[in-house]
């Protein structure tokens, strides 16, 4: 019996400086994409992808993030939401000086996340702290795209980037076995509106489409809105990755979520879901270490590195 509790204490410290470790490091992660609207002459490129930092810093004042982002040199850094935890006028300030040093990389766009939204949505209780967020962040040059699109090259291709929020009742929690809230209704339909391409509406030819979007849960639904790269966060990761299985639980509890994180084909669509950057809630990462997306995109007939 000793030895057995030996074996297990000893078990338990090894998960639990594993749990540390992973909760004060991050990871850069590196995935390709292709497409057929990519132009002959089209240059490679590269995107910084970062979601969920949830005010956690690495080194003072996020320096080594800051670092590691830097050396990616990248061509666009797009952020997903929840950069900060939804909360007094105080707690903005963290998320506001690390995006502000991210202008001084690239050009920076933003989307909202279930944090951001939650005090968007609730003035009552958050007063003016969404924006003032806001304010911040656009002074220092971000793009904040709310519901919005915004047209740009990149790598001299043409290019849309839309940022999409999702109702705050659609992170919801509920019981593991309940599944998915079904997503529809009129302000579905109006969002799905304002997602349609611009290039459409001009009658010109489809653009490359990205959509900044924070719920993962409802990648299939955006597919079908156009979107030919989609990226999402959320789901940290599922807190704790199994082999096989992937992601153990979602935000809202569901367990073994599909899109919890990685890089998935559905169709013509990459759908790329980053772990994050922090934790929220429940501090714990195990075998889901922390991570920052780089998005190369490459031309099909080009031989993968």
């Amino acid at each position: 019996m000793t030895v057995y509790l030996a074996a297990a204490g000893i078990f338990v410290c090894i998960v639990f400086l594993r749990i540390l470790y992973e909760t004060h490091t991050f990871r850069v992660t590196r995935y390709e994409v292709r497409s057929d609207k990519f132009p002959e002459m089209m240059k490679d490129w590269k995107i910084v992808f970062l979601s969920d930092l949830h005010n956690q810093e690495y080194g003072e004042k996020n320096q080594k993030l800051i670092d590691a982002i830097r050396k990616e040199r990248p061509d666009l850094i797009l952020v997903g939401g929840d950069m900060l935890i939804r909360g007094k006028e105080a707690e903005i300030f963290p998320a506001v000086r690390f995006m502000e040093a991210m202008t001084k990389i690239c050009p920076v766009y933003c989307a909202n996340g279930n944090h951001e939204q939650q005090m968007k949505e609730g003035m009552e209780r958050y007063g003016d702290t969404y924006a003032n967020y806001r304010a911040h962040l656009v002074s220092h040059g971000v793009h904040m795209l709310e519901n919005e699109t915004a047209l740009l090259t990149i790598g001299g291709m043409e290019s849309e980037i839309s940022g999409i929020e999702i109702p705050v009742r659609y992170y919801g929690k509920g019981l593991p076995w309940k599944g998915k809230k079904k997503f529809e209704g009129a302000d579905v339909e109006e969002l799905q509106k304002k997602m349609e391409s611009s290039r459409d509406r001009l009658g010109k030819e489809e653009p490359y489409r990205i959509f900044l979007v924070h719920q993962p849960l409802y990648a299939e639904e955006y597919e079908k809105w156009g979107a030919d790269l989609i990226l999402c966060g959320h789901l940290h990761g599922g807190i704790v990755r199994l082999p096989f299985l992937g992601g153990v639980i979602s935000p809202q509890l569901t367990l073994f979520p599909k899109y919890s994180g990685g890089h998935y084909k559905k169709k013509e669509s990459d759908i790329i879901v980053s772990k994050g950057l922090g934790t929220h809630s429940f501090t714990v990462r195990l075998f889901n270490r922390a991570e920052v997306v780089v998005i190369t995109g490459k031309k099909k007939n080009q031989r993968p590195e």
